[in-house]
């Protein structure tokens, strides 16, 4: 069922300039590289930065028939972010894009599926039929609920002082 992308633009950016496959991504590849990704899962996606939108040339140039552009100003993306989330009528098919731990925490309050910028990216760049772990869930940060006591005993002798 395709849902709707919520994703903290300057976030992402940020981190595609480390983690992107790309030599060089701007807003405007940024905005390419989502589109594609949306096009092959069907997602709506909203694609949110901070500050005023640019100059209307750069701003045509970002322009996606698929993909929404916000810009934030006068307040912060995090803050038109966070009003989104906690405004949906259906949070279970709302999937939020961000470090920002403001955001994670409105996500995980409403129940939105929500995942961090690197794990997006490897997401983005993944091959249409590559084999890899599934989408996000609830949280990145959960931890894993199969640990048997053999891994415990194992970690608590590791960082045990007392041991």
């Amino acid at each position: 069922m395709p849902g709707h992308v919520i994703i903290d633009g300057n976030n992402l950016l940020h981190a595609m300039h480390a983690h992107a496959p790309v030599a060089t991504v701007g807003r405007e590849t940024m905005v390419r590289i989502i589109e594609r990704w949306a096009k092959r899962h069907g997602d709506d996606v909203t694609l949110v930065f901070d500050g005023p939108p640019p100059r209307e040339g750069m701003l045509r140039q970002m322009s996606s028939r698929r993909i929404v552009l916000r810009f934030s100003a006068p307040v912060t993306a995090d803050d038109v972010i966070i009003a989104m989330v906690s405004k949906t009528p259906h949070p279970d098919v709302v999937f939020v894009v961000t470090d920002d731990t403001a955001i994670k925490y409105e996500a995980k309050r409403k129940r939105c599926r929500h995942t961090g910028t690197i794990a997006f990216i490897k997401e983005v760049f993944r091959e249409p039929g590559e084999s890899g772990p599934p989408s996000p869930t609830a949280s990145d940060e959960e931890k894993p609920q199969d640990q048997t006591a053999e891994d415990v005993d194992r970690w608590t002798a590791l960082f045990d002082d007392d041991a």
